[in-house]
């Protein structure tokens, strides 16, 4: 199970190669979308419950409500959050454009993959959503603190 889910992960970025954007940073695809996402295998046969659960009490952490953290780790100043969640990229997008409670630095999605980077109590977190199937998606969030050069990871702009 574990190698079809790593199969997944793997082609996701091939597949987000082959999509690429005209739209500018930012901006979805245009004539493209969720129907993109209905390619991918059904969420009822990737296991997003599996492996423990942890808490995570990171300083400057915003995942959307119903995430599922998997993994904590600490680097320096920098602390690396594995999650998942029943939502697509876009609906992640969509959840951090809609709060209030923090600043939206950038953001950009290619419809498999959204990258956000925020602002909230006084920390920075760069977020990478990766659509693992149909309606569900890996999170990776590094926060650190509130700094242009805190050691964040870079967008992957294409």
């Amino acid at each position: 199970m574990r190698l079809r889910i790593l199969a997944v992960v793997v082609t996701i970025p091939l597949l987000l190669a082959a999509c690429g954007t005209d739209s500018g940073p930012g901006q979805r695809p245009a004539g493209r979308g969720p129907e993109m996402l209905a390619n991918l295998p059904s969420c009822d046969r990737v296991p997003l419950d599996t492996g423990t659960e942890v808490r995570a009490r990171v300083s400057g952490l915003l995942l959307p409500e119903d995430a599922r953290v998997t993994s904590v780790v600490e680097q320096g100043a920098l602390t690396t959050v594995e999650a998942t969640v029943r939502m697509t990229p876009l609906d992640v997008r969509a959840h951090y454009e809609q709060r209030g409670d923090l600043d939206l630095l950038r953001i950009e999605d290619e419809i498999f993959e959204t990258e956000v980077l925020m602002r909230a109590q006084q920390r920075r977190t760069y977020l990478r959503a990766t659509a693992l199937c149909a309606d569900g998606t890996t999170l990776t969030a590094v926060v650190g603190p509130d700094s242009e050069d805190a050691g964040l990871p870079e967008f992957q702009s294409r």
